[in-house]
């Protein structure tokens, strides 16, 4: 039997999910919601999808799970109208602002028996496995120091929802939710969390922020920036070694520096579009019954949204 998605919003991630879904055999999306008729239905029309309409429209369909594509701002209240109609939901990052947010509704998800994660599709991608896996198996030694930085020169422009504080806009919620969430996927939980500096744009939201993670074997520096064309990478330092992976939030290939000098590459050469990996997780996990997925728990996105409680108090 098919696995039925809807998707709620009608934007460009929704269409990189809808592709997503329809390299998958035995799943496919039956409707998109959208908060305007007209784009839903020309969304739908464009993807060959057989339904459009309200977000509640959508989910009276009964799907098996729902996508949350809309905007930043929408997303808590869009994964609260799922569980409220128990429906499973994967629900695009960041899925909550803040920490109050995010434990409200995984506490209300957890009493009505409903299946909901956050979409951190990066921690599924082979190439972020694969350099788990090596420094697990010790490739670079004794860990000493973490950097990870992804930013780039958004549209600051009239109507940019990048700088709209009413969109759910700042680099907060759109990249640095990649920076700790891929933080703590190579090193865990920190010890704590401290040294948060943030740079606001004149539009209110938080447009360049660094952050300090403090490990018991040293300190992990995160940066995003909405403002700024970073040197995009993630790094780990060890006393054997270095990895480094370039565009970590996309990251295809990274490569294994040791102390004389010598490397090792690893590239993934097979994946097309990468939302098919967390895709699989929601069918895998929905269908096992369970209410949260162990690759990215309730609990790492509500550690991150107190990470944002402290980005957001800093101002």
């Amino acid at each position: 039997m098919s696995f039925k998605w809807v998707i709620l919003g009608a934007g460009d991630i929704a269409v990189k999910f809808n592709d997503a879904i329809r390299r998958i055999d035995g799943a496919e999306v039956i409707g998109v919601g959208s908060r305007s008729a007209e784009r839903g239905a020309a969304f739908a029309e464009k993807h060959g999808i057989p339904h459009s309409g309200s977000y509640a429209e959508m989910l009276a369909l009964r799907p098996d799970a729902a996508y949350v594509a809309a905007t930043t701002d929408a997303h808590a209240d869009l994964t609260r109208l799922c569980i409220e109609a128990g429906i499973p939901v994967l629900c695009e990052k960041a899925m909550f602002t803040t920490s109050a947010e995010a434990e409200e509704v995984f506490a209300l998800a957890k009493e009505r028996g409903v299946f909901s994660m956050e979409a951190m599709w990066s921690r599924f991608l082979p190439s972020i496995v694969e350099m788990k896996r090596q420094l697990d198996a010790g490739a670079v030694g004794q860990v000493k120091h973490f950097e990870i930085a992804i930013g780039w020169e958004a549209y600051s422009g009239p109507g940019s929802r990048f700088y709209l504080k009413e969109l759910g806009g700042g680099a907060a919620y759109d990249l640095f939710v990649y920076c700790y969430e891929l933080a703590e996927f190579f090193l865990g939980v920190p010890e704590k969390v401290e040294n948060v500096a943030v740079h606001w744009a004149s539009t209110g939201v938080d447009e360049t922020e660094t952050v300090t993670l403090r490990y018991l074997w040293g300190l992990a520096t995160l940066t995003a920036s909405i403002g700024v064309r970073l040197d995009e990478r993630t790094v780990i330092m060890g006393d054997k070694g270095q990895l480094r992976m370039l565009r970590p939030h996309f990251g295809s290939d990274f490569v294994l520096r040791r102390p004389d000098g010598s490397e090792e590459h690893w590239q993934d050469d097979k994946t097309e579009n990468g939302f098919v990996y967390e895709a699989e997780e929601v069918m895998r996990c929905v269908r096992e019954k369970l209410l949260e997925s162990p690759t990215v728990p309730h609990d790492l996105t509500i550690r991150c949204a107190k990470v944002f409680d402290m980005i957001n108090a800093s101002k």
